[in-house]
């Protein structure tokens, strides 16, 4: 009793002193101390948001053909730039498993304090027996360094220092002390045999992270082409649109001339009436067309715009006289096998495909190690030593005195079997079948579509240069027939209706050369040499 009533007041005196140091500290502390540090300690962290950088001004095209269209659009739109920070994101995911085999240093402290009363069993096997309380503390420390092997096995060295004090150590009539140390330097080792062993089973969160970065460099690119692709159909589709709107506004005027050469022919008597009908019919025509092309200029700018993050009423920008000429593609198909490995390697849905289908090996590598059994070789080694002194301790566990090892081996065997890894791993085959039949698929029709557009590009190239001879002979035509009508041996009206035929025949070519050049646009974003003709590179 006398000793617990000590052991009491002993707490309470050092309850009460920590009391009287915490009073203290906020009595001598001011109200902005107590506002920073906060009522019951310290305050948190203040967490600083992140700020993005701002995005590029839009930028207003001066003079506007297909490259700056492109480069300007690829340069500012939204999902561009979103793409890009997706491919950073897996980027860093993937840095993040790289340090899959770095060392991992620890340690830990553990204080421990015990008063109580001796057993009977410890008093007798005891020469001090007459003790009958142990008081003890104990002050304990590990540190170490841990590390995973590509094999699968878990190696630590760890240092570890025990330090007791007891009052049963001090009443030895050989203690020197009331203390004790206790240190060891020990290897421990961890090798799994079946499951977890190996690297394919080790790496595959690496493994699988550096695919999704593969997947999200591609997949940025893919936006890039999209993108670009769109932004060059906009360019060619106001080309043609205005271009169009000024043949209509001509085609107007020249139906109205007609219109009114015929109304006079009629009041004279030399047409019947149902002539100025019409005439009136085609000059209504006309009126309808140039509506319907002025709805159409308004979208093609009005998708400029958006592409360029343009107000809604910027517009009137200087269009660049395109070109029309390239050389047509090959279209034997031996030319096109021949280049169609070029062309795989660049498309962004079947590199892809490919990726993903890595990933799905790697996993079920993952999912067949997962079925089999535990089986694990554990071995550790030790140097112990004992002292009255942890640093004497911690100095003796280093000359390899006193060796302790052991070695065993760990079975561990699910009766009836694992059926979760068992129903994961044919879940993982299943994905791996997926993921080859997305392959055949996206190469089938990569391969399909890169014959098509080539052949459709060869026909419409040969289509425009049949609409230039068609257009060259019409005006060759009108000019011969307008200087017959200067010497005043034409009548007026022949020379309207080929005026007529020359403006219909500006028509098809500009629609053709448009075709012709979305075409083109088509087939350069299928063989991957769309980035490359506008002078566009990549910067992730």
């Amino acid at each position: 009793m006398p000793a617990r009533t000590a052991a009491w007041r002993h707490a309470l005196g050092a309850a009460a002193a920590a009391a009287a140091c915490t009073g203290a500290a906020f009595a001598g502390a001011d109200r902005s101390d107590a506002q920073q540090t906060g009522e019951f300690g310290p305050a948190p962290v203040r967490y600083e948001p992140y700020v993005p950088p701002p995005k590029p001004a839009a930028q207003r095209p001066v003079r506007l053909d297909a490259k700056t269209l492109a480069q300007l659009a690829l340069e500012q739109n939204a999902e561009v730039l979103y793409a890009r920070l997706q491919s950073r994101v897996s980027e860093q995911a993937a840095e993040a498993e790289t340090g899959l085999y770095m060392p991992i240093a620890y340690a830990n402290l553990r204080r421990e304090g015990r008063n109580r009363q001796r057993t009977v069993e410890e008093r007798l096997t005891a020469a001090l027996g007459g003790i009958t309380r142990l008081n003890e503390h104990v002050l304990a420390g590990e540190a170490g360094v841990r590390v995973k092997a590509p094999s699968g096995a878990e190696v630590a060295l760890a240092w570890r220092s025990n330090q007791r004090r007891s009052n049963v150590i001090a009443s030895a009539s050989f203690a020197t002390g009331d203390s004790e140390a206790t240190g060891a330097l020990v290897l421990s080792l961890r090798q799994p045999l079946l499951r977890g062993a190996g690297r394919d089973v080790v790496e595959t969160d690496l493994r699988v992270a550096r695919y999704e970065r593969d997947i999200g460099s591609w997949q940025f690119r893919q936006q890039v082409l999209r993108i670009g692709s769109e932004a060059l159909s906009a360019y060619w589709q106001l080309w043609r649109a205005r271009s169009t709107q000024a043949l209509r506004r001509a085609a107007l005027d020249n139906a109205q001339e007609t219109a009114e050469d015929v109304k006079s022919r009629v009041d004279g008597g030399r047409l019947p009436p149902a002539a100025l009908d019409e005439a009136t019919a085609v000059l209504s025509a006309r009126r309808a067309e140039l509506a319907r092309g002025q709805q159409a200029l308004f979208d093609a700018e009005a998708k400029v715009r958006v592409l360029l993050d343009l107000p809604p009423d910027d517009a009137g920008w200087t269009l660049a006289d395109p070109e029309l000429d390239a050389p047509a593609p090959a279209r034997e198909l031996a030319a096109l096998a021949e280049r169609l490995p070029d062309v795989e390697a660049a498309w962004p849905p079947l590199r892809m495909a490919l990726l993903k289908r890595e990933q799905a090996d790697a996993r079920m590598r993952l999912a067949y190690s997962k079925k089999l059994p535990a089986l694990d070789v554990q071995a550790s080694y030790s140097s112990n030593s004992l002292t009255y002194g942890p640093l004497d301790a911690a100095i003796k566990a280093t000359q390899g005195r006193n060796p302790d090892w052991t070695i065993g081996v760990a079975m561990e065997v699910p009766l009836g079997g694992d059926r979760r890894a068992q129903a994961e791993y044919r879940a993982q085959q299943l994905r791996v079948e997926q993921s080859a039949l997305e392959v055949h698929s996206v190469r089938q029709a990569l391969a399909s579509d890169y014959f098509n557009r080539a052949a459709q590009f060869g026909e419409l190239g040969r289509e425009l240069a049949q609409l230039r001879e068609e257009l060259t002979a019409r005006e060759q035509l009108e000019a011969g027939v307008r200087d017959q009508f200067a010497l005043g041996a034409t009548p007026r009206n022949r020379l309207l209706r080929l005026q007529a035929d020359v403006l219909d025949a500006r028509l098809r070519y500009i629609d053709g050369a448009s075709r012709w050049a979305l075409a083109r646009v088509a087939l350069q974003l299928v063989d991957g040499s769309l980035l490359a003709a506008h002078d566009v590179q990549l910067i992730e």
